[in-house]
């Protein structure tokens, strides 16, 4: 039980860090290592939750800020998914970004065309979970992970991929 409400401390730790960064800092490598950490922290929760019931988790919630969140407890496999793939397609996007722009030779085009596929996969999963869990749903991912920009609000996932 320690360790359950210490996983929820930590994520709520790691949800106002991301909401207090700057509109500069957004998607830079301190966002991206928070979204690890983030990720992680989810990873380590969806264990400690597997013994749980659906009312004892809702207990632990009570009054804090993923009561509306998390409103069943699959809810937090459903986030693992997500930001998993929200890391995967900016990670293989700036890796092809890097080879755009700093190193591109003669084996860079297979490179870039893998790291681009890997992007779109992600997004393509991150698009069908989304479309699963409804518009509501994935607008309080969005907001916990402190993903504002365009490309990954519900109206873009939904036209692109």
């Amino acid at each position: 039980m320690a360790r359950l409400q210490r996983a929820l401390v930590n994520l709520e730790i790691l949800n106002e860090d991301i909401n207090d960064l700057s509109d500069t800092a957004l998607y830079g490598d301190v966002h991206k290592r928070l979204l690890q950490m983030m990720l992680d922290t989810l990873l380590e929760l969806n264990t400690l939750i597997g013994n749980e019931t659906h009312a004892s988790f809702q207990q632990m919630l009570a009054g804090s800020p993923f009561e509306t969140v998390f409103e069943k407890k699959q809810m937090v496999s459903v986030y693992v998914k997500l930001l998993g793939y929200v890391i995967t397609a900016c990670e293989a996007t700036n890796k092809a970004s890097l080879i755009i722009n700093d190193n591109f030779d003669e084996r860079a085009d297979k490179r870039l065309e893998l790291l681009q596929v890997k992007a779109i996969r992600a997004k393509s999963q991150l698009k069908t979970v989304a479309t699963a869990m409804g518009k509501s749903d994935y607008q309080k991912f969005l907001l916990m992970c402190g993903l504002s920009a365009p490309e990954w609000s519900w109206d873009v996932l939904r036209a692109r991929f």
